[in-house]
């Protein structure tokens, strides 16, 4: 692999773990929220306005930030009962179809979010509610979050190729470590 393909790896993985941290962060913060809430309500009967509002925009980064990070442990769920007795080049075509069916839908997705972004700041829209909180930060976390996934993806369809073309997965999640007998 050359220089560059290091260097970006190392930086789409650094993006990815960050991805996961912040994922972790707001999860707590969700959290933090639900029980500020109802500790509000019971104590000084008054819940933390737009409470449900807030968790559920949080609700779509814990879900879209750790999409990468997932994908490049080859963590999401499989079904192999068919795939198991294929051979490793057949396994790194169908990966790389694969990666890239997912990233066609996901990416239309994250152009269509990101599409109506300019507009929604435009306009000054906001979910009704209290604190009449924009449309835009949590949209643009999730594009971001889709890029991310969509860069990791476009990755992976590399390593496929390369699967099919040496016939070698160098897939390091599924290495085991030396065993001292």
């Amino acid at each position: 692999m050359t220089s560059v393909g290091t260097h970006v790896r190392k930086a789409q993985s650094l993006l990815e773990t960050l991805a996961m941290i912040l994922a972790g962060i707001v999860l707590l913060t969700m959290g933090l929220i639900i029980v500020a809430s109802i500790l509000g309500k019971l104590l000084f009967l008054r819940p933390i306005p737009d409470d449900l509002l807030m968790v559920g925009l949080l609700n779509v980064a814990v879900i879209v930030l750790p999409l990468a990070y997932v994908e490049r442990m080859r963590g999401h769920i499989t079904v192999t009962v068919t795939t198991d007795w294929l051979g490793t080049r057949v396994l790194g075509a169908l990966r790389t179809f694969g990666a890239l069916a997912m990233a066609v839908f996901f990416g239309g997705i994250g152009v269509m979010v990101a599409g109506r972004m300019p507009n929604e700041i435009a306009k000054g829209a906001y979910y009704d509610g209290v604190l009449q909180i924009p449309t835009w930060p949590m949209k643009l976390v999730f594009g971001a979050a889709i890029l991310l996934f969509v860069a990791r993806l476009v990755l992976s369809m590399i390593d496929g190729v390369h699967t099919v073309i040496t016939g070698r997965d160098d897939d390091p999640t599924t290495e085991t470590p030396n065993e001292e007998v």
